[in-house]
C-alpha cells in the first residue's frame, strides 16, 4: 500500500494517512534498515499491514524514492520538441 506520513512522535512512532481510509499506526521498529529516523512527515511512503492486538498496524514502511518524479521531467522535455 502506499500513503502519506500525516504525524510523527520522537518517541518511535507515527501515522500514516491513506486515501479514503483510516489513518493507519505505525512503530519505527516496523522500518526496515532503521530508516524512521529519515522520515519527514508529508513524506511519501509505502507499506503492508498486519493485524496487531490494537488493531491493523503498518509494517516494513519504507520512504518512496520518488522515481515517478524523475521521470516526469523527461516526459515534459520529450513533449515539448
Amino acid at each position: 500500500m502506499k500513503g502519506i506520513i500525516k504525524k510523527l512522535d520522537d518517541r518511535g512512532f507515527g501515522f500514516i494517512t491513506i486515501e479514503g481510509k483510516k489513518d493507519i499506526f505505525f512503530h519505527a521498529n516496523d522500518c526496515p534498515d532503521g530508516n524512521f529516523k529519515d522520515m519527514k512527515e508529508g513524506d511519501a511512503v509505502s507499506f503492508e499491514t498486519a493485524e496487531s492486538e490494537k488493531g491493523p498496524k503498518a509494517i516494513n514502511v519504507v520512504l518512496d524514492t520518488g522515481t515517478s518524479e524523475e521521470a516526469a521531467p523527461e516526459e515534459d522535455e520529450s513533449a515539448a520538441v
